[in-house]
């Protein structure tokens, strides 16, 4: 593994003695410089402080620690308590989650995620092998079975979308890179008819560039903060194309507004 430490890297904080994984996205800008997402991801992004991961994985499959192996990230955010208590009696991960969850458990999880932008980005293999190689070695290090103590983003909380790929299968890989070097595995490709894939729910209070593609459909300042004028611009587009004027963007909102990919700019990170 190519394993590098972040500049800034946190080495002092709230205490980790996990039992599990999380796997993440970061959700940022492809375009953006890696170096300028790690510095986000040690530094906080909004409302959320820094470190924002325990480990990041560059597209190149470079891993980079963002905090010494003892101390807490924030990356988890709030999920279900029935995931967090099969994990911790090492019982199989069931899938996606069911619900959004009310309990925060970031002090016993650990957060790795790519780079990826969550838009349809496709995964490099090299990545894909880092992100692989890291888990082997933090279920080797624990003796955790991949099968319980390795579970994505969307597997804690039915909030989030990430990772794109399949979970069972990386479970899998992690699995066989415990015990051999030879894994193979299918990655997410980009869509066939140029639309930008549901991004996961979008509301009031939502942060992130999929809000900023929102924002540029219904004619809101398109700032990547879901706040009031967006919502009522939101509301209004909803009704003039006959849906539920709810004001927040779901699967049925996000399809109707038919975002290409040719049609998202992204200029910078946010």
């Amino acid at each position: 593994m190519n394993v590098v430490d972040a500049p800034g890297k946190i080495t002092a904080g709230r205490p980790l003695k996990p039992f599990g994984i999380v796997v993440h996205h970061t959700a940022s800008n492809r375009n953006a410089d890696p170096d300028n997402v790690v510095a986000m991801c040690v530094r906080g992004v909004n409302k959320v402080p820094g470190p924002l991961y325990n480990y990041l994985i560059k597209r190149d499959g470079t891993i980079v620690k963002l905090t010494a192996s003892n101390v807490k990230a924030n990356h988890a955010g709030r999920g279900l308590q029935s995931v967090l208590n099969r994990m911790q009696h090492n019982n199989p991960a069931l899938g996606d989650a069911a619900g959004p969850g009310k309990i925060s458990a970031n002090s016993r999880l650990i957060g790795v995620s790519i780079i990826n932008d969550g838009l349809g980005e496709d995964v490099p293999e090299a990545q894909m092998d880092a992100l692989i190689d890291v888990c082997a070695f933090l279920c080797d290090g624990h003796k955790w079975n991949p099968d319980c103590a390795v579970i994505g983003h969307k597997e804690w909380t039915s909030r989030k979308v990430d990772p794109s790929f399949s979970m069972p299968e990386l479970r899998l890989m992690v699995h066989r890179r415990m015990i051999t070097s030879v894994p193979t595995m299918t990655l997410p490709k980009e869509p066939e008819d140029g639309l930008v894939p549901f991004p996961g729910t979008l509301r009031k209070g939502s942060r992130s560039q999929a809000v900023v593609h929102v924002q540029r459909v219904v004619g809101a300042l398109a700032d990547g903060i879901y706040g009031r004028g967006t919502l009522a611009k939101v509301k209004q587009w909803q009704r003039a194309k006959g849906l539920v004027a709810d004001g927040v963007v779901g699967p049925k909102t996000w399809a109707a507004m038919q975002i290409r990919r040719q049609e998202v700019v992204q200029p910078a990170f946010y």
